[in-house]
């Protein structure tokens, strides 16, 4: 008595991860750009500087 063995499931391609959506603050590049404010007025000059989004922490992602 042969027993007939069922042929094996076919295999799937991974599903590719999702992609989480980017971030409104930083528009997805991590880093905002605030103008620099000097004197005790804190009176605004025309240089900038750049630092991590405070809502995604420069991941770029929410």
């Amino acid at each position: 008595m042969s027993t007939v063995k069922p042929p094996s499931p076919r295999r799937r391609a991974p599903k590719p991860a999702p992609v989480p959506p980017s971030c409104e603050t930083c528009a997805g590049t991590g880093e905002t750009t605030t103008a620099v404010r000097v004197g005790r007025k804190h009176r605004e000059i025309d240089a900038t500087q750049t630092a991590l989004c405070p809502d995604c922490f420069g991941t770029g992602t929410t």
